[in-house]
């Protein structure tokens, strides 16, 4: 035998595998299977108002803003817009009053949309905390706008101004 693997120097290597080999074969090693159930209503939100988005003068961006009812306090907004151009970042707001009327007052300003898209660019839902927005947003007066830097390329009346096109209570 050479120098490396004589007798002496086995044995320790010999007691050290064992011991690991000891070790790792007593590690209990269960298996769970994943908990896939959600509370009652978890993840669903069913109560919404849909208004259509019209293409304005010399544009050919149009679709639908939809308002979802969370809980009281928490109404989900979400804009989902067709032609829309890549690259292209839309602002979007509500305003005040009827379309026809051409506000500029902006009651709440919403996130940008993408152009890749036609959705709002950080999150799918823009969240509007104030306590019984959904229930007031029959009779609420306002336009939604959409804009390409200064120039509106979609709009559509909201509320009070407009029916929906659907819903669900």
């Amino acid at each position: 035998m050479n120098r490396y693997f004589n007798q002496r120097s086995i044995f320790p290597l010999l007691g050290l595998f064992l011991s690991v080999l000891v070790f790792l074969s007593s590690c209990e090693q269960n298996k769970y299977e994943p908990n896939t159930s959600v509370a009652p209503g978890g993840g669903t939100v069913t109560t919404y108002k849909s208004y259509t988005l019209t293409s304005a003068a010399g544009s050919t961006v149009y679709g639908r803003v939809v308002f979802y009812k969370y809980n009281s306090t928490v109404t989900l907004v979400e804009i989902g817009l067709y032609n829309t151009t890549t690259g292209t970042s839309y602002a979007s707001s509500i305003y005040q009053g009827k379309l026809a009327d051409k506000s500029t007052t902006a009651l709440k300003p919403l996130d940008a949309i993408s152009g890749a898209t036609g959705e709002f660019s950080s999150n799918k839902y823009f969240t509007i905390s104030e306590a019984g927005f959904f229930d007031k947003l029959t009779t609420y007066s306002a336009h939604v706008k959409i804009l390409s830097g200064t120039t509106v390329v979609a709009s559509g009346d909201i509320g009070a101004n407009a029916t929906p096109v659907a819903q669900s209570n």
